[in-house]
């Protein structure tokens, strides 16, 4: 009773982490942790964060610039005791408080705060094209551990059918009316069959990998997952894409540089003209406030940059040939991604039509492998025509499993071109 008693303790408390290592994850449980800890949406989101605080800090230029200043002192002739102890030193003391706004400053004001909402529209194009990027390797890395998984059932079930086709054969052989070849060829057909399951099932541990990476796990785990691929209907007609090309975030991006620069520009033609700005100040001063009389003072300053060295014309002329640069990449991106979106949809519709095509075949080639043994099995039928046709629908097994994981494939690639996914 004791044995059995600490058996059922120990059961008991390994039994969490059993069920929590054998626990399947659905597509819906996974892309909920992808999103929660993700270390590439994280770093994205936080960029954004970032460039928000950034383009708050630029607004303050527009806002008085307030200061409180104090300062010490004691002059006089002589040396450091002099300094500390001779009464013919003088000693002051000065408190003041300072205001500074600016007026005029050559629209830099302006482009600065153009900068930092560019700065910030293309921290916000990155995280859409960040989750875009995320959500492709989610589903490349699921639907890789999904097919990983069929696989090794796939390859176990011809591996049990070829069994069953290596006895047929040995008992063929042994009554004489199959050879030696027909029989060795049956075996080696076998050991295939075994190593190939052997190879699917080190490539299963590959793909949890990817995926645990993908989720955000650490230290990575087993995992196993549950769903099946289904074939998406797609419309009769393209899409428009050059309506979709100014949708993407690589569009966006492009823009945003271009707003950059153009802010660059701004700023380096406000380099010539002159600036004006306000000043007040309030200040007391003296050793002892108390006999001195409170200050202050006000004013105006202006100021016109004359000769720089030809700094600021170079500066000037640099912006200029970068502004036209950016106007030239916007172009030339957006017609890439264009044609990239035009390549993507017709992979994903090229793989749709396929498996369509490859669901008659593999029906056909079942029902020939059916016909193929009972005429084998009656004499009818030479073990190397039986042999090929048995051939023929294990290839058809695979290629359609294959086919299937190559839409999700080709559906993360499209899309991962539109810039679109399954994280909000």
């Amino acid at each position: 009773m004791k044995k059995i008693t600490t058996l059922s303790l120990i059961a008991s408390f390994l039994l969490p982490f059993i069920a929590i290592a054998q626990d399947s994850l659905t597509w819906d449980q996974a892309l909920k942790e992808v999103i929660l800890n993700n270390r590439d949406l994280k770093t994205a989101e936080q960029t954004v964060k970032a460039d928000e605080d950034a383009h708050q800090a630029a607004l303050g230029q527009f806002f008085p610039q307030i200061s409180l200043n104090a300062s010490l002192n004691r002059a006089g002739d002589g040396g450091i005791n002099d300094a500390l102890n001779s009464s013919l030193y003088t000693q002051g003391a000065k408190l003041a408080l300072n205001a500074q706004q600016d007026i005029f400053s050559g629209f830099q004001d302006i482009a600065s705060v153009d900068a930092s909402n560019a700065q910030l529209d293309m921290a916000r194009a990155q995280l859409t094209q960040a989750k875009s990027q995320v959500s492709h390797d989610f589903k490349s890395a699921f639907y890789q551990l999904l097919f990983s998984q069929q696989q090794i059932d796939l390859l176990q079930q011809i591996l049990t059918r070829d069994k069953a086709n290596q006895d047929l054969v040995q008992m063929n052989f042994d009554g004489g009316t199959d050879n030696k070849g027909s029989l060795l060829q049956a075996q080696a057909a076998v050991a295939q069959d075994q190593f190939s399951v052997d190879q699917a099932q080190r490539s299963l541990r590959v793909a949890e990998r990817q995926l645990d990476q993908v989720l955000g796990r650490s230290p990575m785990a087993d995992i196993t997952v549950t769903g099946d691929f289904e074939i998406p209907a797609l419309l009769d007609t393209a899409p428009d894409f050059l309506k979709l090309t100014a949708l993407t975030p690589a569009h966006r991006q492009a823009v945003a540089q271009l707003g950059l620069a153009d802010s660059q520009y701004v700023t380096a033609r406000g380099d010539f003209l002159p600036t004006l700005s306000a000043n007040a100040s309030l200040f007391q001063s003296g050793w002892n406030f108390d006999e001195t009389q409170p200050g202050w003072s006000a004013g105006l300053q202006l100021s016109l940059p004359v000769f720089t060295g030809g700094k600021n014309l170079f500066n000037f002329k640099s912006a200029e040939d970068s502004k036209q640069g950016v106007e030239d990449e916007l172009e030339s991106s957006d017609m890439k991604t264009e044609e990239n979106l035009e390549s993507a949809y017709a992979s994903y519709q090229d793989s749709v039509d396929e498996i369509k095509v490859e669901q008659f075949q593999v029906e056909a080639a079942q029902t020939q492998e059916e016909i193929a043994k009972a005429e084998y099995l009656n004499g009818l039928l030479i073990f190397q025509n039986w042999n090929q046709i048995e051939s023929a629908l294990t290839n058809q097994q695979k290629q359609q499993l294959s086919d299937m994981l190559t839409i999700k494939t080709a559906e993360a690639n499209w899309e991962l071109a539109e810039g679109k996914g399954d994280i909000p």
